[in-house]
């Protein structure tokens, strides 16, 4: 059985100072992976390594996101959902399982991310926040919240069939010519959008919850999101996420 997968990091222009340094723990442990992707908003971005991908080469864009929210500073975080939904699509000669890092994540200890029978590993969170499940739900109406935790834990394995799936029901419920994409974005509630009105990770997890669930593992780690990297953390935590807005 072939358990190969690329792993895919979204560098945004808050996450230039920060990805070298999550990729020297991620290099060495995060197991079983083949290619490095670095889906950068800045190509000019080049570490030993990696690949670059130029995120211009998505059919979407952040002009996109501006021309219908306007100038808002949750356009860069929605457009990274999007991203994550289409890489296995976009992203050339990607295996058709790859892995969602944020760029952000420090795994500091030796992690699978595929079970030995094939299944992916899904590790969960604390958060409930009531706008991603009724955006998920207005996707599709299978997706419910049927799992007590969190699929948010900065890091989600895609697997392109399973996406496809998913996206290809919601482009069917919807039926009006538009892609996946542009529906995603049509029915976040504004009245959440600075707060967050949609998680990819979320629908995600619920997805493969609902629909998948022998192809997946639930598992928990220690984990913790925190302002700066301490060595002491290795002795504590399985993972950390150092976020750019504890960072500031």
């Amino acid at each position: 059985m072939n358990n190969e997968f690329d792993l895919v990091i979204c560098v945004g222009p808050n996450d230039n100072s920060i990805v070298e340094h999550m990729l020297n723990f991620n290099k060495k442990n995060i197991i079983g992976y083949r290619n490095i992707f670095l889906v950068c908003a800045n190509p000019s971005i080049k570490i030993e390594g990696t690949i670059t991908i130029d995120e211009k080469i998505f059919p979407f864009n952040k002009n996109d996101l501006v021309h219908k929210f306007g100038n808002n500073d949750r356009n860069g975080w929605y457009l990274q959902q999007l991203l994550k939904f289409y890489a296995g699509k976009i992203i050339p000669d990607i295996l058709h399982k790859y892995l969602i890092v944020d760029c952000d994540t420090h795994f500091l200890r030796p992690t699978k991310f595929i079970s030995d029978e094939g299944k992916y590993i899904y590790t969960t969170g604390t958060e409930y926040y009531v706008p991603y499940f009724e955006h998920m739900n207005r996707l599709d109406p299978s997706l419910k919240k049927i799992h007590p935790l969190s699929g948010i834990s900065h890091h989600t394995f895609f697997d392109t069939e399973i996406v496809n799936e998913l996206i290809n029901k919601v482009e069917n419920n919807y039926n009006n010519g538009k892609k996946f994409w542009e529906i995603y974005l049509d029915i976040i509630d504004m009245a959440h959008f600075k707060g967050s009105g949609a998680a990819e990770n979320e629908t995600y997890f619920t997805y493969m919850c609902v629909h998948h669930p022998d192809k997946m593992i639930i598992r928990q780690l220690k984990w913790e999101n925190v302002p700066s990297y301490n060595p002491s953390y290795i002795n504590k935590y399985d993972f950390v996420s150092i976020h750019w807005y504890m960072r500031h």
